[in-house]
């Protein structure tokens, strides 16, 4: 899942950042990623992970580099809009542009290809059609 890795030229330096460092920790993390998205059991108990690329506000908000003022002022919104439509939350995430509406393998395999990783996209539709399928 190399594409993860964000090359040194696209990084803002805004302030004193350790590039070595977080370019280390994008690897750690691919690495990490790449195998937990393959692992059916965790000690024999079925296991799946998602994801949100870039970051959870990228994908719910559209918005990138939020300050915490914004994230939280972001988060009491959608906590209020969806806190009474959960069959709404749902299909939100299933059924928006940003959602990857293929089956569990092909959405990791779409996010590790190109730059998807770093754009707008989510596989968390997955999780809760299936669930609300099971619950609801």
């Amino acid at each position: 899942m190399s594409q993860r890795i964000m090359p040194k030229s696209h990084l803002l330096l805004e302030r004193r950042v350790n590039v070595e460092g977080m370019l280390h920790r994008n690897v750690i993390k691919s690495r990490s990623l790449n195998r937990l998205s393959v692992i059916p059991k965790i000690w024999g108990v079925p296991y799946q992970a998602y994801y949100m690329s870039c970051n959870m506000d990228h994908v719910l908000h559209n918005k990138q580099n939020s300050s915490d003022e914004e994230k939280e002022k972001d988060a009491l919104l959608f906590a209020k809009r969806y806190k009474q439509d959960i069959e709404g939350f749902i299909k939100f995430i299933a059924e928006s542009d940003f959602s990857v509406r293929s089956n569990y393998v092909e959405s990791w395999n779409y996010i590790k290809q190109e730059r998807h990783s770093l754009e707008r996209h989510t596989n968390l539709g997955l999780c809760l059609t299936t669930a609300s399928k099971i619950y609801m």
